[in-house]
């Protein structure tokens, strides 16, 4: 996935998720000066951001 892939997914902005990589937050790759996020990095994150609701 791109950048452009996350900041939609997770709904945040081009800078909120370049705060992400610096804090080491979500693995990246780059190529060419471009970032590229692994699918389950991504969903990894995101179960981790989840509220469970109590039984």
């Amino acid at each position: 996935m791109d950048s452009q892939d996350v900041c939609f997914m997770l709904d945040i902005g081009k800078r909120t998720l370049q705060s992400y990589r610096e804090r080491g937050i979500i693995p990246f790759s780059s190529v060419g000066g471009k970032y590229f996020y692994k699918e389950a990095d991504v969903a990894a994150y995101l179960e981790s951001k989840t509220k469970r609701k109590k039984a």
